[in-house]
């Protein structure tokens, strides 16, 4: 017992030395203290905060309000304010003689730190992560104070829902006085064959001692954990000065990261002076290639393939803007479903754990900084001018963008799932001295910290007017552009070609149903963006708005957002992702749709939306019914009731929207077969369903693990397990165990039921989600699911 013991013991004191040896990052974000409030005294070490509410970071208090018509609908109809955080810890004894950062990954908007009484800095802008040294402003063996205000009181001040509060992660990391800076490394692959590839790796050595001579050792490892290149270097550091260290080293038969492979490598910096350990920083890369093309668009790794893209906001429904990444990998996981292949950040900095996911799941990424730069975008002649009165820029991105810009591009630059910068979004029209003063100024900056990737700008189209003078506007201010980049402009993408301006044309944003004209925007043309990019070889790709529903940017209560996405508000997939399946996928395929109305019937589909559907075969006898089905397949066959209504060709359909009209409702089975070369590959059903009886669960996690987040997707059904689509039933969530519920949504974007309610919601379209997470200790859960008339069902972990 005694050896064990002392084995026991030797073995803590080699980890604490270990521990003491290099770095140290740990999440600091449980035990924090809230009050939505203001007092100039709350930033005090000895304030009495001990009737505050407790919680865990990440958090966003506005999503936890009721939703309220007299509110901004830019904001959700949600309330923005002044809150505090205050947090007391005591240092861990390995902490002691080391320096000590603290990092927040977003927190919107505003905020202002102290320690320990001392004021520690001020970040503005709610979306760039940012962090300090505040080494000598802890206390070590005593109790310590982070006290931060956080001010959204102006509201509304975006567009869109942004949150309220330390919405992302918070770390402590702690490292030897002499180290690598905080995002220190930058790696690039500029030689890349089957047989080897060049890596480039400049480390930033922060030395906060005296001058010393230093070993850097740097090590690539694959993704099983095998040693492929090493290479070392001596350098001398003066005291108290960053200098970079340039390395190159050569990785054999190289594996390269694609959106179907995404392979991932490690590259381990390790710093030491005279044998002793100082630092280990680990960085994570991909090696590919990128290749920009003016007449055939977009390579990566030697492949010609387009971006199938889509643009997402940073909220994901019912958790406002404190999402774990697990949701987020739910939504990439559908979207991959599609046949997407490209996310553009629309439009602030993502957080690095969803950077990571598009890195691992293979995702191209256009990473954009910023929206509207520094215009007031003021429109005092519009309809809704109430929308528009309040400027949607941040007043103090003049100060800041230098330093927000920066920072990201260093957190950032080693995903290879970054493969386009973007310095702003609609920020003035194409031609005029503003758009192109503020282009180059900021493109500029980019390609002196990162001149690997192009630099663009998510560009307005501007008003209607003379197709050539438009053309040539867009083609001068581009030249201050790595690419043609353009919101809404597909229609002119010949034209542009035409004059030959050396680049590849991208469309940054782009509707997901109708289409416009050269000479007018809103012509409403039944013609997805997407056929632009197939017959335009030089279009690399495009950015639809949007991937997923999202809060905000609402003119109309009780419209909390805009349902214009792939997926709606519970990620569930909607009518229009199946049109983009068929684009997209390579997997044969059809989907049925009944129109509400007539098949040609636009008045209420609006600029961004979709013509009025169901999934459903539930009518009245004697209704004649418009349907469409969406195919990737040569021709679709028709049946009601296993009789053949009909044959069509997609090559007949220019749009690939096949429309089958008037049909005489029949109750029984709608089923389309899509055929290639006359066989049957797939087919989808639609059948009249009876009243529900029962719910359908679908789970994410079969076993349940700590510190998780669990899926619930139910789907309403009838005694056959029809899915009932076309009534819905309001359900009642009961949960037991050591987890907690914490959010409910049915897809509606009318639903203003407030998020604080975690036991009821109506479904819509007969389908519900709630998101659970587990807590510390993973141990047997029980959901119970009832509702009036249905069977009530239990589900066990």
């Amino acid at each position: 017992m005694r050896i064990i013991s002392f084995v026991t013991l030797l073995l803590c004191l080699n980890s604490l030395s270990a521990q003491q040896s290099h770095r140290i990052k740990e999440s600091f974000n449980n035990n924090w203290l809230f009050t939505l409030g203001d007092s100039v005294d709350y930033a005090g070490y000895d304030f009495d905060d001990s009737d505050w509410r407790s919680l865990n970071l990440p958090h966003d208090w506005s999503i936890e309000a009721d939703f309220d018509k007299e509110l901004s609908g830019r904001n959700a109809f949600l309330p923005g304010g002044i809150a505090w955080y205050r947090k007391h810890f005591v240092l861990p004894e390995h902490f002691e003689g080391k320096h000590i950062e603290l990092q927040f990954d977003g927190v919107y908007k505003n905020a202002s730190i102290w320690i320990n009484n001392n004021p520690v800095g001020t970040q503005h802008d709610g979306y760039t992560s940012f962090y300090y040294d505040v080494t000598e402003l802890l206390k070590h063996g005593e109790s310590n104070t982070i006290a931060v205000r956080v001010d959204n009181a102006i509201q509304p001040n975006c567009r869109w829902y942004t949150g309220s509060g330390i919405y992302r992660n918070v770390w402590l990391s702690a490292s030897n006085n002499t180290h690598v800076s905080n995002w220190g490394t930058s790696i690039t692959t500029p030689e890349v064959s089957e047989k080897s590839a060049t890596i480039n790796i400049t480390t930033a050595i922060e030395n906060l001692d005296e001058a010393k001579h230093l070993t850097l050792e740097t090590v690539i490892y694959n993704k099983d954990g095998e040693e492929v290149s090493k290479t070392t270097s001596e350098l001398e550091v003066g005291r108290y000065r960053t200098q970079d260290a340039a390395q190159t080293l050569k990785v054999d038969n190289p594996e390269l990261w694609s959106v179907n492979t995404p392979y991932l490598y490690t590259a381990q910096s390790l710093l030491k002076q005279d044998g002793k350990l100082l630092d280990k920083y680990t960085s994570t890369f991909g090696i590919r290639t990128l290749r920009f093309d003016a007449d055939k668009g977009f390579f990566l790794n030697g492949e010609n393939m387009r971006m199938k893209g889509v643009c997402l906001h940073h909220d994901a429904g019912p958790l406002g803007a404190a999402v774990p990444i697990q949701v987020w990998e739910r939504r990439l996981k559908n979207l991959k479903e599609i046949g997407c292949n490209a996310i553009r950040t629309a439009h602030n900095p993502a957080s690095p754990e969803f950077l990571d996911l598009c890195d691992k799941m293979g995702f191209l990424v256009m990473a954009e900084f910023v929206d509207k730069w520094d215009k007031t975008y003021r429109k005092k002649d519009a309809p809704g001018y109430w929308f528009y009165n309040i400027p949607m820029c941040d007043p103090n991105f003049s100060v800041e963008w230098k330093r927000n810009y920066e920072q990201t591009i260093r957190r950032d630059r080693n995903h290879p799932s970054i493969v386009i910068w973007s310095v702003g979004n609609e920020n003035h029209s194409p031609g005029s001295g503003s758009q192109n003063n503020g282009l180059r100024n900021y493109a500029s900056f980019v390609r002196s910290i990162d001149p690997t990737r192009p630099i663009i700008s998510g560009m307005e189209r501007s008003k209607d007017g003379p197709v050539d003078k438009k053309v040539n506007d867009i083609i001068e201010t581009c030249k201050y552009m790595d690419l043609i980049a353009l919101n809404y402009g597909e229609q002119w993408c010949k034209t542009i070609y035409e004059q030959n301006p050396g680049k590849p044309y991208v469309s940054t944003e782009s509707y997901t149903y109708f289409n416009s004209t050269p000479e007018k925007r809103f012509a409403n043309i039944e013609r997805s963006p997407w056929l632009d990019v197939l017959e335009n070889p030089q279009n690399m790709g495009l950015f639809l708005w949007v991937g997923a529903d999202y809060l905000g940017e609402s003119k109309k209560f009780p419209e909390t957002g805009i349902d214009c996405g792939l997926l709606d508000m519970a990620s569930f997939r909607k009518e229009q992702s199946y049109l983009y399946e068929a684009f997209w996928s390579d997997k044969p395929m059809v989907h049925i749709e009944v129109y509400e109305g007539d098949a040609d019937d636009f008045s209420t589909s609006g600029r961004w939306w979709w013509p009025p559907m169901n999934e459903h075969w539930n009518y009245t006898d004697g209704d004649k019914l418009d349907v469409v089905t969406y195919t990737n397949c040569e021709s679709v066959n028709l049946y009601l009731n296993n009789k053949l209504i009909g044959n069509q060709k997609l090559a007949d359909i220019p749009n690939w929207i096949m429309k089958w009209r008037k049909l005489n409702y029949q109750s029984g089975t709608l089923k389309a077969v899509g055929l290639v070369d006359g066989k049957e590959v797939c087919e989808h059903v639609v059948k009249t369903a009876q009243e529900a009886r029962n719910i359908e669960v679908n789970i994410d996690r079969a076993d349940l693990e700590a510190n998780d987040i669990i899926h619930v997707e139910l789907q309403l059904v009838d005694k056959k397990g029809n899915p009932v689509r076309y009534a819905e039933k309001e359900i009642h969530f009961a949960l037991e165990g050591d987890a907690e519920i914490i959010g409910i949504h049915n897809g509606n974007m009318r639903c203003t039921v407030s998020n604080t309610n975690k036991s009821d919601r109506e479904t819509y379209e007969g389908r519900c989600l709630a998101i659970i997470r587990t807590n510390s200790v993973a141990q047997e859960l029980k959901l119970t699911l009832s509702g009036e008339g249905l069977k009530t069902k239990e589900v066990k972990w």
